[in-house]
């Protein structure tokens, strides 16, 4: 009885972290400093409820002590997150570039945005795979691309059935430049909006949208001097491709 009614009241938490998602009045301009306030208490949820989902998994009365030994880990990791985004807070405060590229696996990365979201409650009915060609190891900001592929993904997530979703993330990469591919199988972007998605609370077909994913992940992309964009050739759902250089000084 104790673990059902701790397992209760967790979900009442995820629950409550989701209606946090409702749309709030913003002010047109934003400063520098008050746009990434904004960019990183949207990205806290992420960790935060994959902390959540972990600790769901723990109150189990089956859960076995290698399982809990991951599941632990998964939290630690998840704090891991939180703590490096709000050091980059508290780092722009101090005028510090909070951007630090090295040299890194993509595969490695990708896995840890995709854990991201496949441990939430909703979510784990949708298959998401992950498929890399080419180089692994590249020059890039690991901590700010899992913040980028978790919120395309995040997006993938919302847009696709819940029981006979897919979303397939692919990575290519070469000695020179790293493409990564979110597709979806949703029902897609109408064509009229494409080119505003990528604009700061820009938020279409979610009645709890704020328009922020797309347009952190933009900003990330940015930093890395790379390109995002929809394709718009693609017959069924969503498809994003990022490209980034990926050439190691």
């Amino acid at each position: 009885m104790e673990k059902q009614s701790m397992c209760g009241g967790q979900l009442r938490q995820i629950r409550s972290l989701r209606s946090m998602q409702t749309p709030f009045p913003i002010p047109e301009r934003l400063s520098a400093v008050g746009r990434m306030i904004t960019f990183v208490c949207h990205d806290l949820r992420l960790p935060l409820t994959a902390i959540l989902a972990n600790a769901e998994f723990l109150s189990r009365a089956d859960t076995t002590e290698l399982e809990k030994r991951e599941f632990f880990e998964e939290i630690r990791c998840s704090v891991d997150s939180m703590n490096e985004l709000v050091s980059s807070l508290l780092e722009r405060f101090r005028d510090c570039d909070t951007f630090r590229p090295g040299a890194g696996n993509i595969v490695d990365t990708v896995e840890r945005a995709i854990h991201l979201l496949s441990v939430r409650q909703e979510f784990r009915r949708i298959s998401i795979e992950h498929h890399h060609r080419g180089v692994a190891v590249g020059w890039f900001d690991s901590n700010h691309l899992v913040r980028a592929v978790a919120n395309l993904v995040l997006n993938a997530c919302e847009a696709v059935s819940p029981d006979s979703g897919l979303i397939v993330v692919s990575t290519i990469g070469n000695q020179k430049h790293l493409r990564i591919s979110v597709w979806d199988n949703g029902s897609g972007i109408d064509p009229k909006i494409r080119a505003s998605v990528f604009q700061l609370f820009a938020s279409y077909g979610k009645a709890t949208g704020n328009g922020l994913g797309l347009a952190i992940v933009r900003k990330i992309v940015e930093e890395h001097g790379g390109e995002i964009h929809i394709d718009g050739k693609n017959e069924t759902g969503t498809l994003f491709t990022i490209t980034i250089p990926f050439a190691i000084p």
